[in-house]
């Protein structure tokens, strides 16, 4: 008999109000897509995700665009940071202020960069952050992994959160061999 153990990882997502940070967790988590704004200040979702035959329970702890303090909230396995592709100074305060703080929290927490709304950005002639723009963005800033994604389009949904699964367990095997070498001395 094969019993399959549920892995656990915590996600925390961040980023500027109105990106669709709360769109692409709800849409993860109870596969929904809501047209209509619904501020939040801190809301907490669970589902599960299958990935390679391994069940995974994600805990996501969706945060208020508001550049807030993050020391009052537990310090994730993985941050999830958004910016919108319609929306260069979302993604200029991805630059100059989540990530940095995410970096003065914790600089061993893994960070998986997303950048929302590519159906947003095909209806726009210019004016949107492209691909590459991201990816470069992502390089700069040392992030773990760049996923691009639309919740009302469902793309990219699936493959945020697989990242931030593999970001975590890459982090922990990381400080596992850490461990290991401090061992073997």
């Amino acid at each position: 008999m094969v019993v399959a153990m549920l892995k656990s990882v915590q996600c925390t997502v961040i980023g500027d109000g109105f990106v669709g940070k709360s769109c692409l967790v709800q849409k993860i988590a109870d596969g929904q897509f809501h047209e209509e704004y619904i501020a939040t200040l801190k809301d907490d979702y669970n589902t599960n995700i299958l990935i390679n035959g391994d069940h995974y329970d994600l805990s996501i702890t969706d945060i208020a665009g508001e550049h807030e303090d993050l020391s009052s909230v537990e310090i994730p396995d993985v941050y999830i940071v958004c910016f919108s592709l319609a929306d260069k100074n979302s993604m200029d305060s991805v630059e100059d202020f989540w990530v940095p703080k995410v970096r003065a929290l914790r600089r061993d927490v893994p960070i998986v960069l997303v950048g929302t709304q590519t159906d947003v950005r095909k209806s726009l002639h210019n004016g949107h952050i492209t691909t590459e723009k991201g990816q470069r963005l992502a390089k700069r800033l040392g992030v773990d992994y760049y996923v691009e994604c639309s919740a009302k389009e469902n793309s990219g949904i699936q493959e945020t959160f697989l990242k931030a699964v593999q970001a975590k367990v890459r982090n922990d095997k990381r400080k596992l061999n850490i461990i290991k070498r401090i061992l073997d001395r």
